[in-house]
């Protein structure tokens, strides 16, 4: 209020004020500013204002301001002794308004204070024994400090050591399974910590019906009477709130206090502690709780934070102990089902070799029956050529130059059909497990081409009525690899060709001596450029599926791409006026 009114007072009249809120602040900020004036308030915390004085004396830079002391201190003394320690003059509090701004400007214009001449030691020594008498309340001060400050260390060494040794018991509880012995453990030391004369331990039973409870007694614990769940003591225990321990005045003020008496919970002439233990998943819902006196002294708030943290402890390390053994049961369970599981899963096994086979049979039957219908053409051709040629073998005479001719062009197509055969039943053999599948071997990739396409056309993934152009250029297509590897290659290209329905297929080859190259071309849906990106990236049937995206990419293409990297060749689909173009190319070096 006093600075409120300085300020007020003064920057109406025109001066620019600084503020300090005590004197070694006020000293800094006095040599950072060297002002024309100081208002020194005597009665100040810390340092007082005499010794404010005589600490800005010391400065030779404040040799040219003016100290004022303001202070209520009126007495001769006082004003004696704010001149002896360097101070220019004295204004009294409370301050007049009407006169204040009148007394500085009379300090600024050079008006001094005196002091009497012969007073000077007077002065000094009253400043001296406020001077001492200020270093002895300092002094005092500081001795209780102290005091305070070792009787804190002292408390708070022996709070280390109580948690230390719960941070021990902690650890050391951990690998325990059986939930005896984690009691024991965890109340024994609680009891020896606190220095228990009774401790008595109650916690809800599996089977809910009631509390069974455990009390220390010699160097053991053994069992005590249980609870029912509708005794009072435990429906007021569970009205705490969590962690609402109670001891000393507290508890024997509650209704519990009587109450745990005639249970033998506590002395009556003891100090008691009941400390609840609350269902940390249901709110509200009492798990146990721990009843505990000693008759020596009261319970100290950090011991009753000890005594909740023991019963934290004690409570986790039961419910993970009942959750582990749980766990070993379920796991147990778990492997007599894996057994009875696994028997049953090598009799679904056997069932399935039964059922593949006669699946194959069924599908064998079907294939043989379109391969049958496929050698038709050419085993005619060879009927027609070879009845054909033995009429013309029949003569006697030596054919004339027309017929020799004639029996060329059958013998070429007699050729054509037995290679034709051949491709079919070799690629029926491969299909049904009779060939060399496997293995690697030297291929003749245009060979392969037309027995895959003919053994397709036969089991109907290739739609007989499709228009196929076969253009093979390669000059070189023998190549070492395993036969499967390639068909499934065509077989993937010719199931993304077949998604976008196409009207014709177009496959060629081309290349040079260090180059194979193989094209299909559909004239299907086209697909969208944002799917052409990631055509080749794996699990492409775990995304997700955009509505109305038109035609996708084959689902085989990313295996395509895994497959001829394995021969260091490479996969990519072209952009195509319609549909879409695969070109793979294959080293043959």
């Amino acid at each position: 209020m006093n600075w409120r009114l300085v300020q007020r007072l003064l920057s109406q009249a025109g001066y620019e004020m600084h503020w300090a809120e005590d004197g070694l602040k006020g000293c800094e900020a006095a040599a950072g500013l060297k002002p024309a004036l100081i208002l020194l308030d005597i009665n100040l915390p810390g340092l007082s204002g005499f010794e404010v004085a005589t600490k800005l004396r010391q400065n030779g830079e404040l040799d040219a301001t003016l100290i004022v002391a303001l202070t209520a201190r009126t007495m001769r003394s006082d004003r004696e002794t704010a001149l002896v320690t360097g101070c220019d003059g004295f204004i009294s509090k409370p301050i007049d308004p009407f006169l204040f701004v009148g007394q500085v400007e009379a300090y600024l214009g050079g008006h001094r204070d005196l002091l009497e001449r012969g007073r000077e030691g007077a002065a000094l020594r009253h400043f001296s024994h406020q001077v001492v008498d200020h270093l002895e309340s300092q002094l005092r001060e500081a001795q209780e400090s102290n005091q305070k400050l070792l009787q804190v260390q002292s408390e708070l060494e022996q709070r280390s050591h109580h948690l230390s040794r719960l941070l021990a018991l902690s650890k050391d509880i951990i690998p325990i399974r059986d939930e005896g012995e984690i009691q024991f453990r965890v109340l024994g030391q609680l009891h020896q910590e606190l220095h228990l004369d009774q401790l008595r331990s109650y916690r809800l039973h599996d089977s809910g019906a009631y509390f069974q409870g455990l009390k220390k007694a010699g160097a053991g614990f053994e069992e005590t009477p249980a609870l029912p769940l509708d005794h009072p003591l435990l429906a007021w225990a569970g009205s705490l709130p969590a962690g609402g321990v109670l001891a000393g005045a507290d508890l024997r003020q509650s209704q519990a206090w009587e109450q745990g008496i005639d249970l033998g919970l506590w002395d009556p002439r003891a100090q008691g502690l009941l400390l609840p233990i609350l269902s940390r998943s249901e709110e509200g819902h009492l798990r146990g709780f721990l009843a505990a006196d000693r008759s020596d002294r009261a319970f100290q708030p950090f011991e009753i934070e000890l005594a909740a943290l023991y019963a934290g402890i004690l409570q986790v390390s039961l419910e993970n102990a009942g959750l582990i053994a749980h766990l070993d049961q379920t796991s147990q369970a778990l492997g007599t089902s894996y057994e009875g599981m696994e028997s049953t899963y090598e009799a679904l096994k056997e069932a399935q070799r039964a059922l593949g086979a006669q699946n194959q049979k069924t599908v064998l039957g079907g294939l043989f029956l379109n391969m049958a219908q496929r050698l038709q053409v050419p085993v005619h051709t060879l009927q027609e050529e070879s009845v054909l040629l033995s009429a013309f073998m029949d003569r006697s005479d030596i054919p004339a130059p027309v017929d020799r001719l004639e029996c060329h062009r059958s013998m070429d197509q007699i050729r054509g059909a037995i290679s034709q055969v051949d491709r079919l039943v070799r690629a029926l053999l491969r299909r049904t497990g009779q060939g060399e599948t496997t293995s690697p071997e030297w291929i003749h990739l245009h060979d392969l081409l037309r027995q895959e396409l003919d053994l397709m056309l036969a089991e109907g993934s290739l739609p007989g009525d499709l228009p196929v152009k076969l253009n093979l250029q390669a000059p070189r297509d023998l190549l070492l690899g395993v036969y499967t590897d390639f068909a499934e290659v065509l077989g993937h290209l010719v199931a993304h060709a077949m998604e976008g329905r196409p009207e014709r297929l177009s496959i060629r080859t081309w290349g040079g001596n260090s180059h194979f190259r193989l094209e299909l071309e559909d004239d299907g849906a086209p697909i969208e450029p944002g799917l052409l990106a990631g055509a080749f990236e794996p699990f492409l049937d775990l995304r997700p599926t955009v509505q109305d995206a038109g035609r996708r990419p084959g689902t085989g293409l990313p295996a395509c791409a895994q497959l001829m990297n394995a021969y260091g060749g490479t996969v990519q689909i072209l952009p195509a006026e319609r549909g879409s173009l695969v070109r793979l190319s294959l080293p043959m070096e």
